[in-house]
């Protein structure tokens, strides 16, 4: 993925670096270095840690990317140590904020003295204060959140299956390593926030401060998003009172990307005409008719996360009275083996589609043009744009782009009638700023723009419903499962899925070692 805004980012950057070097400055004057050596680039960190006694081998790591947020810590504190800086206030915003705190500090402390390396086994013992139980988690709890909240708003990040929607590729349990810089690291959008912490409240408070917001900044990356890539994004359906890396996070197949037309026709994704592979073992929803009501353990031994009441249950009942129907989600071979079970009387693919509660994309009751009666199985085509791509609107493009060009681009485009055509038909015009600015033909979009559906094709709230994920929101693509717990739906005491205040409530079985380490597809 190209980069985004990366002139405004090496801008902050270097605003960053300039403001550390400042303070370094007159902190290498007092520590009897010359206060030019801040300024060169790698040379500095050898000053630095040999001001601060820490050996030689430091500069290796400091040069390592990842591995340098531990070490930077470390040189951080020593030298804060080193000129009597022991309070933990004091600390936290030299290691946070050096780039604030340390030409503040260095330039209005009229006493900076320098005591000696803080860095030093023996010499802390000597000179730092021996501090309390309170003081030592603090200092614990800091250096985590440095260490890992640098990494993983930076460079990894760890994600948990929470839904079904991907399986049988993934399931609900497994954990993911997910690597941001692969596809180009996005800069957070808000900074200031709880680390490591990547949820929208704790204890009913925001985790994050939402008056200060950076734009969309994109590092560039090494790899492309290719069509089935499995990816996770920020889900764009989420409410919009909340910023973009703030949102849900979600995990789906990428099968379109920008500058793609997708199609499903009788469940069978096209994309620019062309069938698309499936990867993996692709679920579809079966009915059971069974002797006697569903179990955990059921469930587990045919490695099934959940389970639904049979849709049209009340006819299937009167046709086969003494017989419980479900459906459940599977592959085909499993439900093979689901036929073996004594208990399980009928095993049948169900295809029908009875509709669907959500309305698929886009949303026919807001359409001003199209109007569709697509579903689940049969939708499209929908064009994906590409990032500056001029494309010329019209009415028949109109409701699928005026999302992305509205809602994610900020703009204000809106449809007038202004007189007749040739012949005789209204003529319909865009006219920006709400219809009080320009009238405009075409319009060059700023991002570009993908589609996202789970393998669990009826089981998956997914881009069939709430449209394409713009650019901004792709966080970035995971690159193996390190864990894997067998989890099942639990069961309430009428025989359905236990769900707790609109969540599905999982319940742990023991560990899938298959899934350690164990690379996706």
């Amino acid at each position: 993925m190209n980069s985004v805004n990366i002139e405004l980012f090496l801008l902050l950057w270097g605003v960053a670096w300039v403001g550390v070097r400042l303070g370094l400055y007159r902190l290498f004057q007092a520590a009897g270095e010359k206060g030019w050596q801040a300024w060169v680039p790698v040379y500095s960190w050898w000053i630095w840690i040999r001001i601060v006694g820490r050996p030689s081998w430091y500069l290796l790591g400091m040069l390592i990317p990842c591995v340098n947020i531990l070490f930077s810590f470390n040189l951080c504190l020593d030298l804060l140590r080193s000129f009597g800086k022991h309070r933990f206030q004091d600390q936290l915003l030299g290691i946070v904020f050096s780039f604030a705190y340390f030409p503040y500090w260095a330039w209005t402390d009229k006493q900076l003295t320098y005591l000696g390396p803080g860095g030093d086994k023996n010499w802390r013992k000597e000179h730092v204060p021996v501090n309390g139980g309170g003081r030592e988690w603090a200092d614990a709890l800091l250096f985590a959140a440095y260490v890992a909240g640098g990494m993983r708003a930076l460079f990894f990040d760890l994600y948990q299956i929470p839904t079904p929607s991907m399986e049988s590729n993934l399931k609900v349990g497994d954990y993911l390593v997910v690597s941001r810089v692969k596809i180009g690291m996005r800069i957070p959008f808000t900074p200031l926030a709880l680390p490591v912490y990547s949820a929208k409240e704790i204890f009913g408070f925001p985790a994050y401060i939402g008056s200060f917001q950076l734009p969309y900044m994109r590092l560039p990356g090494w790899y492309k998003v290719q069509n089935n890539n499995v990816m996770v994004f920020n889900w764009p359906g989420d409410d919009d009172r909340y910023p973009i890396d703030r949102k849900d996070n979600y995990v789906k197949r990428c099968v379109g990307i920008p500058g793609d037309t997708v199609l499903m026709k009788a469940g069978q994704i096209y994309i620019n005409g062309r069938k698309l592979p499936i990867v993996g073992k692709q679920q579809k929803r079966y009915l059971l008719m069974m002797s006697e009501p569903i179990t955990q353990d059921f469930l587990v031994e045919y490695d099934l996360g959940d389970f639904l009441p049979a849709r049209r249950a009340m006819d299937l009942l009167k046709a086969q009275p003494g017989l419980i129907p479900y459906n459940v989600s599977t592959y085909p071979e499993n439900a093979r083996k689901l036929q073996q079970h004594p208990s399980v009387k009928v095993v049948m693919e169900d295809i029908q589609d009875d509709g669907q509660r959500d309305p698929i994309f886009p949303d026919t009751m807001a359409t001003q043009f199209l109007k569709h009666q697509w579903d689940v199985n049969n939708w499209g085509p929908i064009y994906l744009p590409k990032r500056g791509q001029t494309v010329t609107l019209t009415p028949s493009n109109w409701d699928v782009l005026k999302t992305a060009i509205n809602k994610y681009e900020g703009n204000n485009i809106v449809v007038q009638q202004r007189g007749q055509n040739a012949d005789g038909t209204p003529r319909v015009v865009f006219v920006s700023d709400g219809g009080q600015g320009a009238e405009i033909t075409a319009y060059t979009f700023q991002m570009g723009y993908y589609w996202m559906i789970g393998d669990n094709r009826y089981n998956s709230l997914d881009s069939r419903f709430w449209g394409y994920v713009p650019e901004d929101h792709m966080l970035g693509k995971p690159l193996f499962t390190f864990f894997g717990l067998k989890k099942v739906i639990g069961i309430d005491e009428l025989g359905l899925p236990l769900i707790v205040n609109g969540e599905w409530i999982y319940e742990t079985k023991g560990i899938r070692w298959e899934k350690i380490f164990k690379s996706i597809d």
